[in-house]
C-alpha cells in the first residue's frame, strides 16, 4: 500500500493537490494545519482514503489530535506533534508510540522533513507541503509483509 504524507499545507494545497493526481496513492494523510485544504483533498480524490488530525493553527477542527490505526501488519501513529512539544525535541512523542506498540509515527509541526528509526520505530515527518522552496512530502509503501519504506520528495 502506498501512502501520501502531507502536512502543514496552511491554506496552499496546489503542490499537495498536484502531488496526490500525479503520485496516485492508496491512502492519504494529512498531519495538520491543513484548514479547509483536507475538505480540499476530499473533494478532488473522493476515492482515496483519507486520515487527518488537527495542528495547532487548525482552530474549530473536529478532527482528532491523534490516531492510531492499522494497515495490514503495521500500527501507525499520527499527530500534528504540537502537543508532544516536538519543536523542542522528539522524547516524549518517541515514549508514547513505543508505548502504544507503533511500527511508525509520522509528525509535522516543524515544518523541517525527516526520517530516521529508534530500534523498530519508523519516525516520520514530511516537512511542509505548503511553504516553497523547501515544500515536500513523504511517500510511504508498506508491504504485505510489513516492511515500511519512507521516501521524502520535494513538491
Amino acid at each position: 500500500m502506498k501512502l501520501a504524507v502531507f502536512s502543514d499545507s496552511h491554506g496552499r494545497p496546489d503542490a499537495m493537490l498536484r502531488a496526490v493526481k500525479h503520485h496516485s496513492p492508496d491512502m492519504i494523510i494529512h498531519l495538520g494545519d491543513g484548514g479547509t485544504d483536507v475538505d480540499r483533498i476530499k473533494d478532488q480524490f473522493p476515492q482515496t482514503p483519507l486520515k487527518a488530525v488537527k495542528g495547532n493553527c487548525d482552530f474549530n477542527s473536529a478532527l482528532p489530535e491523534i490516531e492510531l490505526f492499522d494497515i495490514g501488519k503495521v500500527k501507525i501513529l499520527i499527530t500534528h506533534g504540537h502537543l508532544f512539544g516536538v519543536k523542542r525535541n522528539l522524547s516524549s512523542l518517541i515514549e508514547r508510540a513505543i508505548g502504544l506498540e507503533a511500527d511508525i509515527v509520522m509528525y509535522g509541526h516543524t515544518h523541517i522533513a525527516d526520517y530516521f528509526k529508534v530500534g523498530k520505530l519508523n519516525i516520520l515527518n514530511p516537512g511542509t507541503c505548503g511553504y516553497s522552496p523547501s515544500a515536500s512530502f513523504a511517500e510511504v509503501t508498506i508491504s504485505d509483509s510489513g516492511e515500511i519504506l519512507c521516501r521524502i520528495l520535494k513538491l
